[in-house]
């Protein structure tokens, strides 16, 4: 009996050292929240706890790039603050909640473009002003519901009433200013509503729960920039800098980034102490940078440089003055001929400030530099060679033809012209020193109802490859190179045709009317002073101001239909969103139609037509017989210049109801009328632009190029009128992208960018935009 108590207590004691040390270990754990618990947290009512979290999560999602673009964030986050508002009647803070529910929505809708969006944003802040009418949120709810009720719902007469409603409620609230300007530019529109944009720029001010700070950054906002305010007017600049890089719509918009350089530029000058105008003159170079590498000209960087440089020569003795010497260095380096200059500016700043935070990286700029000016034979080993990507042609009449090879890099190459002889065509044979060919080209192609009768493609034994062009005749040639977008061109002339004329971008010119089988010399086209008259609309003063967007097919015509795309839905998708986006920016739009329903092709230019419309533009989706193909393409209305566009422009007229006799009248007035050249210029933005965005945007997209065709449904078009193939639903690849929101959100983005840069060089203003477009120096 005893021996058995013994082992028991013995069992027991055992037990003890094993639990000993993980209760210890619990112990300790409890100890430590017990010290670290936030008591002020823990003192906060329930409904405080989930307001303050879910308020940080409005916060956070901003700041998360990726998920701030999905719907879902936010919805659940108005559906929170609403849980919040309606939990707990008692909390004397539910307004605040609410308006943090409306602000939430707003968010989506500028993010979705969706009207509804817009309106249940406008709905939950009208209801805070009708409920809680005391609160000192009430007269910011009114505001941003007018605000909202004019750019995106349309509705001036509604944002007036609330406008006139908050004058008369909270006649010294802190809104008043901002109100009262939004009335007036409401009641300046002519015709009786504004441009979304001009609305919104009324105010960018975010709301604030603490009325007194508010007060005096709207009183700062609204004065000029002199005196006590200016401190005021550089934090509000600034956070308007942070706030357009992360819009993902207007954030290589040339307009925002102008306007917030000449502010800065304002303060800078008034500043009276040398922190506040260094700074000042600082961000301005980063606002013309930020300008800069969205448009790619030469003289945005210039101008950024500049400033910069500024920055350095007139405050030295300032923090920012060797960061600004680091940033003129990049630029420089970043282009072609600055590697001098970067090295010099470097070396100043390495001089200037030997202990700065910036010399560290200023020496890793310059050991780079350098090691790129030492061009080892393995560097030449590994240089991606220029490749030939696409080959297209146009013959405006049976005697000329323009010949187009976009490049993907700058290529050397020569010509040599072998003329006709004993039923031999007269061949053109353009010679690449070092450059490869995409196999779409290297097929060759055969071509018919053309000077150009056939293109062969042959690799060279020394490297590179030969393009050979057999031609009817040829009595001179012309082949030039263009940096914007890489291309060479090359135009042939029989009979008693001339070459188009180029200016100063023309290259060598050939001719082949000697006697005897010698080329006379090469000549410099560039010397031939041109004078180009065509551009009509520009010369008329004309520009744009509505926008007809016809969403191809609809209805009982899906259009084509291939690995789950159907047509009539994606044209539908990519015409609204291109609407709202022009819109946005200041343009009236139209459709064909907003609905999946039924249009023939002569009803949408008659609709164009009838509103009166500055450009025309339809959207489509095409396809092939090859599931390789794939790409996007702009086509403006003339006769087609080859096979693939005759093949497309028969798809695509197949619902026509058009007579012969009518299209024989129309096809006359298209020939003899500007509007093909307009055309071919708004497609050309298009195009270009489009490319651009996507590239930008990390789709890897194959550029098919403008191209001329019948279409049926641009007969008639009393304006410039393109048509656009958005991709192959034929191919898996294209399908998938177009099957997805983001990539149809980017399509839209690029033909409005391509509309707003047509419309801005039709105003000679250089954009952001049109930065790919830009016009020849000697245009009239």
């Amino acid at each position: 009996m005893n021996t058995s108590r013994s082992a028991q207590h013995s069992q027991e004691k055992a037990l003890s050292r094993r639990l000993a040390p993980p209760l210890a270990f619990v112990f300790a754990i409890c100890l430590l929240v017990i010290c670290c618990y936030d008591s002020g947290y823990s003192g906060l009512p329930p409904t405080e706890k989930r307001y303050a979290a879910a308020k940080a999560g409005i916060i956070n999602l901003k700041r998360d790039e990726k998920n701030s673009k999905l719907r879902e964030p936010w919805e659940k986050l108005a559906g929170e603050f609403r849980s919040i508002y309606d939990a707990d009647p008692a909390w004397p803070n539910r307004a605040a909640a609410l308006f943090r529910a409306a602000e939430s929505l707003e968010e989506l809708a500028s993010r979705s473009f969706a009207k509804s969006d817009a309106r249940k944003a406008v709905e939950c802040y009208e209801t805070l002003a009708l409920r809680h009418a005391g609160s000192r949120l009430a007269d910011d709810a009114l505001f941003r519901a007018a605000r909202l009720r004019a750019a995106w719902l349309r509705d001036d007469k509604g944002a007036l009433a609330l406008l006139a409603r908050l004058k008369k409620q909270y006649p010294k609230g802190d809104m008043i200013a901002e109100a009262t300007a939004l009335e007036k530019a409401l009641q300046a529109s002519a015709k009786g509503r504004t441009a979304p944009e001009a609305v919104a720029a009324a105010s960018r001010r975010e709301a604030r729960e603490d009325p007194p700070a508010a007060t005096v950054a709207a009183r700062a906002a609204a004065s000029p920039a002199t005196g006590n305010d200016l401190p005021l007017k550089y934090r509000a600049a600034k956070s308007r800098m942070a706030a357009l890089r992360g819009d993902p719509v207007k954030a290589c918009w040339r307009q925002p980034w102008e306007d917030l350089r000449e502010e800065f530029l304002r303060i800078a000058q008034n500043g009276k102490k040398p922190p506040l105008a260094a700074g000042a003159l600082f961000h301005a170079a980063a606002c013309q940078e930020s300008l800069a590498r969205c448009s790619n000209l030469s003289a945005d960087f210039t101008q950024a440089q500049k400033l910069y440089q500024e920055v350095a020569a007139k405050h030295p003795q300032s923090a920012v003055a060797d960061d600004a010497l680091l940033a003129a260095a990049r630029l420089h380096a970043g282009r072609a001929s600055g590697r001098e200059k970067a090295l010099a500016l470097l070396e100043t700043l390495l001089d200037t400030y030997p202990k700065g935070d910036m010399a560290a990286e200023a020496r890793r700029l310059r050991t780079a530099l350098l090691d790129e000016g030492e061009e080892t034979p393995a560097r030449r080993r590994n240089a991606e060679p220029p490749e030939l990507q696409v080959l297209s042609w146009d013959s405006p009449n049976r005697n000329l033809v323009e010949i187009v090879l976009e490049m993907s890099a700058p290529a050397q190459f020569s010509t040599r012209l072998v003329e006709s002889s004993q039923g031999v065509p007269a061949r053109l044979f353009l010679d690449f020193a070092d450059a490869r060919v995409v196999n779409d080209v290297r097929k060759g192609v055969t071509v018919r109802g053309s000077l150009l009768q056939a293109v062969r493609v042959r690799d060279r034994k020394q490297g590179g490859a030969t393009l050979q062009f057999d031609f009817r005749e040829v009595r001179r040639f012309d082949t030039r190179s263009e940096d914007d977008p890489c291309r060479i061109v090359l135009s042939v002339a029989a009979g008693k045709a001339r070459l188009p004329r180029k200016g100063k971008e023309a290259g060598r010119q050939g001719y082949a009317e000697a006697d005897d089988d010698q080329q006379l010399p090469v000549r410099r086209a560039a010397a031939l002073k041109t004078r180009q008259v065509s551009d009509m609309a520009s010369q008329l003063g004309l520009t744009v101001r509505k926008v007809f967007i016809d969403a191809g097919h609809g209805g009982k015509d899906p259009g084509t239909s291939h690995n789950d795309v159907l047509e009539r839905m994606i044209t539908l998708d990519v015409a609204l969103r291109l609407g709202r986006l022009l819109e946005s920016n200041g343009l009236e739009v139209a459709y064909s139609r907003r609905k999946d329903v039924s249009v023939s092709l002569s009803e949408r230019t008659r609709k164009a037509n009838a509103e009166r419309a500055d450009l025309f533009v339809s959207i489509h989706v095409n396809a092939n017989d090859n599931a390789q193909i794939n790409g996007f393409e702009t086509y403006y209305l003339d006769l087609a210049s080859n096979p693939q566009a005759a093949r497309v422009a028969m798809l695509e007229n197949a619902g026509s109801d058009r007579r012969l006799g009518d299209m024989q009248c129309m096809l006359a007035d298209v020939m003899l009328s500007a509007r093909v050249e307009e055309s071919r210029r708004l497609a050309g933005d298009i195009q270009r632009l489009s490319m651009f965005r996507l590239k930008r945007r990390e789709y890897a997209v194959r550029n098919n190029g403008v191209k001329a065709a019948p279409f049926h449904v641009l007969l008639g078009a009393q304006m410039p009128a393109i048509l656009v193939e958005l991709g192959y639903c034929t191919n898996r690849d294209e399908a998938r992208n177009l099957g997805r929101s983001a990539y149809r959100h980017a399509l839209a983005e690029g033909l409005a960018e391509g509309i707003l840069a047509y419309r801005d060089r039709l105003l000679k203003r250089r954009t952001a935009e049109n930065s790919l477009t830009a016009s020849p120096s000697d245009a009239m």
